[in-house]
């Protein structure tokens, strides 16, 4: 989750912008929900931007055991819209971009969890209908980095934080937002 806050700054001739990043590693939606209005409230953020569900729709051990149902995804990402349009009317959703299977089927040290490329896109389906049926702008990023731009399958590298960040920033900038 980001938060952006803008304060207009006769010093800089326009506006002054914090960007707060308030991920938190294996944060799922149901995690976000639970936390995300005190943060945006106590920076009084102008702007909220959630990249949601590569956590959610990873599973434990068995395919049909996902962390998060994608019916409770879904559940979730309304009940977030619901919250987030009473602190601001900005609003934006990043899909999960994609992972190297090669090293998440399994991942992790325990072993246990599985992400692949399938699950992100039922989610990135998921986020692109709430979002269109609640008005709001949603970016889908899945595909944009290669297996090289991946730390450890899962994370983004230098590489692959630069691609994502360039995606955004020019998904902002359209949408005149920064």
């Amino acid at each position: 989750m980001w938060l952006f806050t803008a304060q207009k700054s006769s010093k800089l001739q326009g506006k002054l912008i914090k960007f707060y990043d308030l991920s938190i590693t294996a944060e799922t939606t149901e995690t976000i929900l639970a936390r995300f209005e005190s943060e945006a409230k106590t920076r009084k953020a102008d702007v909220l931007i959630f990249q949601v569900g590569k956590n959610d729709m990873a599973y434990k051990y068995t395919e049909d055991n996902y962390l998060v149902s994608p019916e409770k995804v879904k559940t979730n990402l309304e009940e977030i819209i619901g919250k987030a349009g009473k602190i601001t009317g900005n609003i934006i959703f990043i899909g999960p971009a994609n992972v190297d299977e090669t090293k998440t089927m399994p991942w992790g040290l325990l072993r246990n969890l599985y992400f692949t490329n399938a699950n992100i896109k039922k989610c990135n389906e998921i986020i692109k209908e709430v979002c269109a049926e609640n008005n709001i702008p949603s970016l889908d990023i899945f595909g944009i980095l290669r297996d090289e731009d991946l730390s450890d399958g899962l994370h983004p590298n230098a590489s692959g934080h630069q691609k994502i960040f360039e995606k955004v920033k020019n998904f902002l900038l359209e949408r005149k937002m920064i």
